[in-house]
């Protein structure tokens, strides 16, 4: 019996991570999907599970070993899942431009110092009035 997609926030922004770490792999490192099986060990039914949100808690070893074979850094999944301790950071909307977007993600980082964000929000003030 098929699993409904989650309304989990943290679900839905692994089912977000997963999708973009798919997309990324296939288009811009021009991967198979068959690629990605062997280099992350998972079959494509559980990526593809994930990709929709069909997930309720994503097995950390998992979890991991997509990350480790796709080179992405195990962090930024647990930050996602809340597995960090932290709570996941909100991700801005898709229709928002992929450059504010990162701004975005970045202010919302609890990994990011709060010097980083001053100097961001800065210039992103002087910018807006059109430097």
């Amino acid at each position: 019996m098929p699993v409904s997609a989650s309304q989990d926030p943290r679900a839905i922004a692994f089912a977000r991570f997963v999708k973009r770490a798919l997309d990324e792999a296939v288009k811009d490192r021009g991967m198979s999907i068959e690629d990605v099986e062997t280099r992350t060990g998972l079959g494509r039914s559980t990526m593809y599970r994930w990709r929709r949100a069909e997930i309720r808690d994503p097995q950390r070893t998992q979890v991991h070993q997509f990350c480790d074979g796709l080179g992405i850094p195990r962090t930024v999944a647990s930050q996602i899942l809340g597995w960090d301790g932290n709570p996941p950071s909100p991700e801005p909307e898709p229709s928002v431009d992929p450059d504010l977007r990162a701004v975005m993600r970045r202010l919302n980082n609890p990994g990011v110092s709060a010097e980083e964000k001053t100097a961001i929000r800065a210039t992103l003030r002087y910018l807006a009035k059109g430097g």
